[in-house]
């Protein structure tokens, strides 16, 4: 049972995959890895070796200049590598619904992530806000396109996302750096061997 659903929920992603990608025959290039394509209602990531990014025909200039950055950071970030693997835990654990809610909050919180890269770039004042959150939700009609399809990256959590982008401040660097220096050290004390103290009764 546990190889037949790990076979079923894989072949129904590659499926659906497929489709997309039929789907995004009449795209039209852009610039390099974008293309544009009629007929879509959101941006998304597609690929892994060499990611393409999709962008629905007709966005504004300045809507299309959020969207597209946003893409881009996902590709910096490899983010396209991590949902990949993270949908591949959850194809191995589907009988696990603690990994189905891994797969989710991995997802909201990479979209969160390029959100803020964003802002933190472009400038986190209140007009950029404001008009990041309206191309968030010009665009929000369009997650259910990529709701069946796990293995593109795409948009999603809108609600969520625009109460972040409003609430969003640029970190101080201090802040930053000592949540830095507390990570390392964290790791370093995890991955440490504590000497052996098991007491020897005897020989």
């Amino acid at each position: 049972a546990w190889i037949a659903g790990m076979v079923l929920l894989a072949s129904w992603s590659l499926f659906s995959l497929w489709k997309l990608y039929r789907k995004l025959l009449e795209a039209v290039p852009a610039d390099r890895n974008v293309y544009w394509c009629r007929g879509l209602e959101t941006a998304f990531v597609v690929g892994l070796v060499k990611p393409k990014i999709y962008l629905p025909a007709g966005l504004g200039s300045e809507e299309g200049a959020y969207i597209l950055r946003h893409e881009e950071i996902h590709v910096r970030r490899m983010d396209h590598w991590m949902k990949a693997a993270g949908f591949l835990a959850v194809c191995v654990h589907w009988f696990n619904p603690l990994v189905w809610v891994m797969f989710h909050l991995l997802c909201k919180d990479m979209e969160m992530a390029c959100d803020e890269a964003v802002l933190s770039e472009m400038g986190d004042n209140k007009e950029l806000k404001k008009a990041y959150s309206t191309s968030l939700l010009n665009l929000a009609a369009g997650r259910r396109i990529l709701s069946i399809t796990p293995l593109a990256f795409g948009e999603g959590e809108v609600k969520n996302r625009v109460k972040n982008v409003l609430n969003f401040r640029r970190p101080k660097r201090l802040a930053v750096a000592v949540t830095l220096i507390l990570a390392i050290l964290l790791g370093a004390g995890l991955l440490i061997d504590r000497a052996d103290s098991r007491v020897q009764i005897g020989y």
